[in-house]
């Protein structure tokens, strides 16, 4: 395969082999043989490693964000050169901070009875299979599941996406530098750039595969969680939200249009690509929620059209877009694809609290892409009501003023149990770095809801076994 330029639709850079089924299983066996190394190493050692790592990636930073940007036409600056490669090295000096203190290990002793318990390695490799919208922070050979793998001392097999094989390729290198400079096992980080499906599944039932971490569509990602389940292995999951934001009564009446703009923008964010992107507002008030639609539709149509990651991404979009229609949803601007590459109109729809209720399915869908959906909902207690009937989601926002109180309290004692992260008046498209953060959230956001992909070190307990040592 090659990859493709998607603000022109073209083909360019190197080719890359599809793996056959023996050289995954291949990598699989291998990666048995880097377990007990990667286990009994010294905390300090492979620190270093992930310390050189950010040594090495920032010394081509300029490199990797330019071809970054070449294969998924983001931009170059702030966003992949600055926000996302500072992101990448963060999440690996944090992980190497782990490696240090232990901190992901939560060691528990009884003196008494001598005992202790412990987080430990899983005894094979993480599969890690990235994302296209951020090649840098998330990819799978650099990312925050690759970081969390090698935090809790296991090996990693990454599947490099196909939206940015080069930039994968150049990581790499880099990456493979280090780990050789730092004398780990050829197999404790390993590539491979695409495989046949059912090969795909078999390198996932090799024994020396022990977990899978994956984010990407909910489709393919349910798909991996039966193989997972089937298999009895923990799988760690990202799939799909629509992040909702819930707007008072008295702050849609007091800053309607404020309201509108920062949700808007943050829609926008990426060419509404982010796994964040606050896809649905729902506003209590109809004559209110109309001005929060009306200068919506505004920003948006003002904005130029969204070039998409890849030309899947773009027909998805297309598909809900026509389905909206076909529904009856009121479509208040863009819904077209254009060209050169894989553009596509910023679009908004409009449906009254009935409507998005009999069609859920579509409004509450995942769709990558300039898309939003504004809800008009005829009071608090309905906006209350609309909360309680969502799916998982990873993070939910609440707007209202001082007069709210009632409102905003009865919202957020719904939503702790429907989402992984909580936000007071911020928009959800900005995810810190931190030990705090919780990206996660019920089902189908994510697979399992105790765990977080985005900070050390929680995340790390998504890739360990419970250990106990017995009068050892």
């Amino acid at each position: 395969m090659k990859a493709i330029n998607p603000a022109t639709g073209e083909a360019f850079g190197a080719e890359f082999a599809r793996s056959s089924r023996a050289e995954l299983e291949a990598m699989a066996e291998a990666a048995l043989g880097a377990v007990e190394w990667l286990a009994d190493a010294r905390g300090e050692v492979v620190a270093g490693f992930l310390d050189d790592c950010v040594a090495r990636l920032d010394g081509d930073r300029a490199g990797i964000a330019q071809v970054a940007h070449e294969e998924t036409a983001l931009p170059l600056s702030p966003r992949l050169s600055e926000v996302e490669f500072n992101r990448m090295c963060l999440q690996m000096r944090e992980a190497a901070k782990c490696l240090r203190d232990e901190s992901w290990r939560e060691v528990a002793r009884d003196a008494a009875n001598n005992l202790r318990a412990e987080l430990a390695p899983l005894g094979g490799a993480v599969l890690a299979i990235g994302p296209s919208n951020f090649p840098l922070a998330f990819n799978g050979v650099s990312g925050g599941d690759f970081c969390a793998a090698i935090a809790a001392r296991n090996p990693v097999i990454a599947k490099a996406h196909p939206g940015h094989p080069n930039t994968t390729a150049r990581i790499f290198g880099h990456i493979a530098a280090a780990r050789d400079a730092a004398g780990l096992p050829a197999a404790a980080v390993q590539l491979f750039y695409d495989c046949a499906p059912e090969d795909g599944l078999a390198l996932l039932a090799h024994r020396g595969v022990a977990a899978l971490g994956f984010t990407g569509s909910r489709a393919s990602g349910l798909a991996l969680k039966a193989a997972c389940d089937a298999l009895g292995k923990p799988a760690s999951l990202e799939m799909a939200s629509v992040n909702p934001v819930f707007v008072a009564s008295g702050a849609a009446a007091t800053r309607a249009e404020a309201v509108a703009d920062a949700w808007s923008a943050s829609l926008l964010l990426g060419g509404g690509q982010f796994c964040t992107k606050p896809g649905v507002i729902v506003v209590a008030g109809r004559e209110t929620a109309e001005r929060v639609a009306n200068r919506a539709a505004e920003v948006l149509r003002a904005a130029a059209p969204a070039v998409l990651l890849t030309e899947a991404t773009r027909a998805h979009l297309s598909r809900a877009v026509a389905a909206m229609r076909g529904a009856g949803l009121r479509m208040a601007c863009g819904g077209e694809a254009r060209g050169p590459g894989f553009r596509h109109d910023a679009t908004l729809f409009v449906a009254s609290g009935a409507e998005a209720r009999r069609h859920r399915e579509l409004v509450l869908a995942e769709a990558f892409g300039p898309l939003g959906v504004v809800v008009v909902v005829e009071s608090d207690a309905e906006l209350v009501e609309f909360a309680r009937a969502l799916d998982g989601q990873l993070a939910s926002t609440v707007v209202a003023d001082p007069s709210d109180d009632a409102a905003r309290r009865a919202l957020f004692a719904v939503l702790r149990f429907k989402a992984g992260r909580l936000l007071a008046e911020a928009m959800p498209t900005g995810v810190v770095v931190s030990p705090a953060m919780v990206h996660g959230g019920p089902f189908p956001a994510t697979g399992d809801a105790r765990f977080t992909a985005v900070g050390l070190p929680a995340a790390a307990r998504r890739f360990s076994k419970a250990l106990c040592w017995d009068r050892v």
